[in-house]
């Protein structure tokens, strides 16, 4: 029994002839996931993108095709692709690396409100507090979905932070509505790459979302321990080499400066550092006996030669004022009184001195003179 073979439109022979073509210049390919993207959006980041990247929107069918028979003719790893055809894609060929191409995709992304049906993009949560909402029918929509919700001073107040939404959740209409009271816009409209080849590799969409800033803090901090581990091994290679030369040079001279070594590379710091303790010591007993150090070395320290101490002067006394003696009243003078005049003694007859009767002379009487031994 023969096998009838299935016929193919020649405008579909055409779109994946040309698809293959492509395929073959351009380095990195990415699936696009074109879901919930409205058309005016979708043809507007497309003309955007026109001079870095080229965008095919085509049948997931004929983008199987495509990429069957550019993975036999350029590299089989274009075949894992494949597999990410599903739902709403397209295909995006580029010349950019898959990182930089993500990047492009990610900041030309715009918010909107939530759409019922649409599932959401990641948490959502009510936080709780004051709302400016007026006391009335919201407080029961609020009920509805689970926000606990009441009216306190004029005022709807919500009593605790509720998730409302997590990540991948179907938004129903009542949640939707909700949300578009606080003005929440869960939705990034834009075009999300679902994997990219580029080089025999293929990427997963997560894996593209990375911080750049972090990564290349991160590559920066490892190629620095990376050089710091050559040369601490003096491990030489074209970027240590000069690094361990200069490390050498340093721990020849350290060694020759503190063995005093008399080198004429190292001579200058040597007398340097004598100078310096030098003019320590000079300081240290310049502290104790001024009048220690000559004229030259208080020059060198900036010290300025003690002065000759000089006697203390005396406080001068102020003149104390004159105390005039008090004048004592005058004395009236007295009736002169004239002494009274004694009566005349008679003279007495002189006695005179009676006379001693003269002794008379004692005969002198000689020594015995003592017989002489015989």
């Amino acid at each position: 029994m023969a096998v009838k073979a299935e016929r193919v439109a020649p405008w579909k022979q055409e779109v994946v002839s040309e698809l293959i073509e492509k395929l073959k210049h351009y380095p990195v390919v990415g699936v696009l996931d074109v879901a919930d993207l409205p058309a005016a959006q979708f043809q507007q980041m497309r003309r955007k993108l026109r001079e870095q990247a080229d965008i095919i929107v085509s049948k997931n069918t004929l983008l199987r095709l495509s990429l069957e028979q550019a993975a036999e003719r350029k590299d089989p790893k274009l075949e894992e692709l494949i597999d990410h055809l599903s739902g709403p894609t397209a295909l995006i060929l580029a010349h950019l690396n898959p990182f930089k191409l993500n990047r492009i995709l990610r900041e030309s992304k715009t918010n909107a409100p939530a759409k019922p049906g649409s599932r959401s993009p990641h948490d959502i949560v009510i936080p709780a507090g004051e709302t400016g909402f007026a006391p009335g029918p919201v407080v029961g929509d609020l009920q509805r979905v689970g926000v606990k919700a009441r009216i306190q001073a004029g005022k709807v107040v919500i009593l605790e932070d509720c998730p409302i939404l997590k990540e991948g959740d179907v938004i129903s209409k009542e949640v939707a509505d909700v949300l578009a009271k606080f003005g929440i816009m869960p939705l990034e409209l834009g075009l999300k790459l679902r994997a990219v080849y580029e080089a025999g590799m293929v990427f997963s969409g997560e894996v593209l979302e990375i911080d750049e800033k972090m990564v290349i803090g991160q590559v920066q901090e490892a190629s620095v321990s990376a050089l710091n581990l050559a040369v601490n091994v003096n491990y030489p290679t074209s970027v240590t080499i000069s690094l361990i030369i200069v490390k050498a040079s340093a721990a020849a001279q350290n060694l020759a400066l503190n063995a005093y070594l008399p080198v004429s590379q190292i001579m200058p710091v040597l007398l340097a550092r004598s100078s310096a303790e030098m003019l320590g010591l000079a300081a240290a007993v310049g502290a104790k006996d001024p009048h220690a150090l000559d004229e030259d070395l208080m020059k060198m320290l900036g010290v300025e030669p003690p002065a000759e101490a000089k006697p203390e002067e005396k406080p001068k006394e102020e003149p104390k004022p004159e105390v005039k003696p008090e004048e004592k009243p005058k004395e009236e003078p007295k009736p002169e009184t004239k002494p009274e005049e004694k009566p005349k003694e008679e003279p007495k007859p002189e006695t005179k001195p009676e006379e001693k009767p003269k002794e008379e002379p004692k005969p002198e009487t000689k020594p015995e003179e003592k017989p002489k031994e015989g």
